[in-house]
């Protein structure tokens, strides 16, 4: 066999063994390059394993806000499915109720995949547990139009899940809808745990703005007055731009209003507010106050004369020089109340109250003033008004005085002097108050929103108390009252 008769196999060998060498040198690269991200990754796992650890260390505090974010980053850090599932708990009780499901969701799905028995069954518990807490809202439009698309709180939804119930986190939503050519239109509204709300988007007016200059040209050619083409009859529709009346038609288009269909906020801001309710309850007098009984006494007080000597200066008792003391009396108020006042914002009302009642065991009290009520959360407002006003209250009395003038009060020991009842006096008799003031404090408990829409009647039932502390003329007196009202909003 000759050089040239040489078979082709002889070469394979140095080929096989290049590709060897290059193997063994990818080989060792990947290993050298996993090597060099292993202590990351170790450091990585640390700074996850404390940053949980501090985030479980909060929640046992019920410091949530602070123990979610730490939670966060220790799964960022470290993904596992134990630790999504400890972040979804966390927001959980942090009231992000939907973010909650979410998360258990993808920790249930992630768990399965990993083999984590224990892990998938706790978050596939807690997301049917959860389930029914969530508030969801339903989107829908009044009219197809092209482009629309409609966003909560910044986040666009998918168009094919209008008219479906969207779980969402407790609180305030912003829902937006856009369309290219129209004008933006949003609305907000609340939702509370388990609420349902709909959301109707109406026909989105049209943007003037947004029409063609004179200057713009079809790419057609020259157009006349019509908007067709030169030369050519314009067609029976005389409507342009989608609908908008053309030159030549002088009807005016209705401007598309948003529909009061009860599905708005409940809450609204700049609007009048006026509150009404009836009352029950109970009020503690102590001290004393003027009884028109004790007109038909007199009582003495020590003077002397100018030139020396004793002698006894009577005085017959009016409003303003005697009063009754009495022990402490137990009154029961029946009445109502009335606020009328103004929106500041969503959750803040400014105006006035009026309190009015009469005391079955005897008695009356009429209380006025400015009054602030803040909502706390969806259902719980609280609230002040200072009072001021006059009444009186049926008590037992135990004595009288008279005042003396203030040059005599060291002759008498005192600014007063002690009356004798006589017997024509009633032991128990009705007491005035005189000038009163003092503070109430409101705590209302929503019941019941109706309305929800921009109607007169919208507002809410809410049950209030209104525990209310005044200092009387000669006296105290300390209130409870509870009852029911509804709140026009």
């Amino acid at each position: 066999m000759t050089q040239t008769d040489k078979p082709n196999h002889v070469h394979v060998p140095h080929d096989g063994r290049v590709a060897r060498r290059h193997a063994r040198v990818c080989f060792f690269l990947s290993a050298l390059f996993a090597a060099s991200l292993a202590p990351l990754a170790i450091a990585d796992a640390a700074d996850a394993e404390a940053l949980l650890k501090e985030g479980k260390k909060l929640v046992t505090e019920k410091k949530y806000d602070e123990a979610c974010p730490k939670i966060a980053e220790a799964y960022k850090l470290s993904p596992s499915p134990a630790t999504l599932l400890d972040l979804a708990l966390c927001h959980e009780k942090q009231g992000k109720l939907a973010t909650a499901w979410g998360e258990m969701l993808d920790a249930e799905a992630d768990a399965r995949k990993a083999g984590r028995a224990d892990v998938e069954a706790r978050a596939r518990a807690n997301s049917k547990a959860i389930e029914p807490k969530l508030p969801r809202v339903t989107v829908s439009v009044a009219a197809n139009t092209p482009g629309i698309e409609i966003a909560i709180d910044g986040q666009k939804i998918d168009l094919g899940a209008l008219g479906k119930g969207r779980p969402v986190d407790p609180g305030e939503h912003k829902i937006v809808a856009t369309a290219p050519g129209r004008k933006p239109w949003e609305t907000t509204l609340s939702l509370k745990p388990s609420e349902r709300k709909s959301v109707m988007v109406p026909a989105l007016a049209e943007d003037g703005s947004a029409a063609s200059t004179p200057s713009d040209k079809p790419a057609g050619g020259d157009t006349g007055a019509t908007g067709q083409p030169a030369g050519t009859t314009p067609t029976g529709d005389t409507k342009t731009n989608g609908g908008a009346a053309a030159p030549g038609d002088t009807k005016p288009k209705d401007k598309p209003e948003e529909p009061d269909d009860g599905k708005g906020p409940i809450h609204r801001a700049k609007r009048l507010v006026v509150d009404v309710g009836a009352f029950g309850g109970a009020q503690l007098f102590l001290g004393g106050g003027s009884v028109d009984a004790l007109s038909s006494l007199t009582y003495e007080y020590r003077i002397t004369y100018p030139l020396g000597g004793e002698a006894a200066e009577y005085k017959a008792c009016d409003a303003s020089a005697c009063y009754a003391t009495v022990d402490p009396a137990i009154g029961v108020p029946v009445g109502g109340q009335v606020f009328v006042g103004y929106a500041l914002s969503e959750k803040m009302h400014l105006g006035g109250r009026f309190f009015g009642s009469y005391l079955v065991t005897g008695g009356y009290s009429l209380l006025v003033g400015p009054a602030l009520s803040v909502r706390v959360n969806d259902r719980l407002w609280v609230g002040g008004t200072v009072v001021v006003g006059f009444g009186g209250q049926n008590a037992t009395i135990n004595g009288a005085r008279g005042a003396v003038p203030s040059e005599w009060a060291a002759l008498n020991g005192g600014d007063e002097v002690e009356l004798l009842l006589s017997r024509t006096i009633p032991e128990e008799n009705e007491t005035g108050f005189g000038f009163s003031f003092g503070a109430a404090v409101e705590v209302s408990y929503t019941l019941a929103e109706f309305g929800k829409g921009k109607s007169l009647t919208t507002g809410s039932l809410v049950a209030s108390a209104w525990p209310t502390f005044l200092k009387t003329w000669d006296g105290f007196a300390i209130a409870l009252p509870v009852g029911v009202g509804y709140r026009f909003h």
